[in-house]
């Protein structure tokens, strides 16, 4: 019995680690999507130490993490049918769909609470709008009648706003009061280089979400299609970083071009290759191709610090 009950304590652990994608390279790259905002605003690297910043970049890492376990607990049946996923389905039924929806419930409710008592703290209202509508969205694309996850392109679009650009600019807001142009080239070019990611993560489960009924890119118009898509919008989003970063000097924008570009240069490679009975699978995805997502994500929160 008295090594029954840490077992089970360490089950139920794993498990809700895993219907919150904390396994590697996850919570790194989450790290990176509230930073991104706020190390473009930092006028001296101490600045994201202070209280409101903390508090902020904090909320907005719970409000991205509460998008999860509510997934988790709304797609099981796909998670079943999708290489790699099928550990997140057995997790969420260990847990129960209830704990899960409480996990979700709990961290969204705490997210906007600690988002706007910055908000007012600091009176700057883009802390609170930033976390509040990404909670709405997470809502939005989980929940009928609306589920964006359903709605083709809406899907990757969810995505950017919510784990990119909404983000970034309410850790920005917390630094610094006001957001000039490059900082919302900047923060768009974010957003839209995790549309080109999350348009690549939809492919794997393809499978899946055809037989839960949700009709994704790669649903549609199959996996080479959504690659190719996937490729082109990443391509823009790397010029908009790119011009959102100019102001620092020409050699650090494309310095950070650069490094957010070895993902690109990735995918392309996997075109010819990627077809219906050939989709790759979720945990090669993670460890090979979000690692170097993640060493680009590092470089853009590392470039405006550098560059003070």
């Amino acid at each position: 019995m008295t090594t029954e009950l840490p077992t089970q304590a360490n089950g139920r652990l794993r498990s809700i680690i895993r219907i919150h994608r904390l396994e590697y390279p996850f919570p790194i790259i989450y790290l990176c999507h509230v930073l991104w905002g706020a190390c473009l605003a930092a006028s001296a690297p101490g600045d994201l130490l202070d209280a409101p910043v903390l508090i902020t970049l904090f909320a907005n890492i719970v409000a991205i993490v509460s998008q999860n376990p509510l997934n988790a607990g709304l797609d099981i049946l796909a998670d079943t049918h999708t290489l790699g996923k099928e550990s997140i389905a057995r997790a969420t039924r260990h847990l129960s769909v209830r704990t899960a929806f409480l996990c979700a419930g709990l961290e969204k409710t705490l997210a906007m609470g600690l988002s706007l008592w910055v908000a007012v703290w600091l009176g700057r209202p883009l802390v609170a709008v930033g976390v509040a509508l990404s909670v709405l969205l997470h809502l939005a694309y989980n929940l009928e009648p609306i589920r964006l996850k359903r709605r083709g392109y809406a899907n990757p679009a969810y995505f950017g706003a919510t784990f990119a650009f909404l983000p970034s600019l309410s850790t920005y807001a917390a630094v610094r009061p006001d957001v000039p142009l490059p900082a919302w080239l900047f923060l768009t070019g974010l957003g839209i280089l995790l549309f080109g990611r999350s348009l690549w993560w939809c492919i794997p489960d393809l499978i899946g979400d055809a037989k839960a009924g949700d009709r994704t890119p790669a649903v549609q118009h199959g996996p080479r299609h959504a690659l190719v898509v996937a490729c082109l919008w990443t391509a823009v989003g790397l010029v908009f970083v790119g011009a959102g970063l100019w102001p620092l000097g020409p050699g650090w924008a494309l310095f950070g071009v650069a490094a957010a570009a070895a993902f690109l240069v990735d995918k392309i490679t996997q075109i010819r290759n990627i077809s219906r009975e050939n989709l790759p699978h979720e945990s090669t995805m993670r460890k090979h191709s979000l690692s170097l997502a993640m060493a680009g994500d590092l470089l853009l929160c590392a470039i405006p610090l550098l560059a003070l």
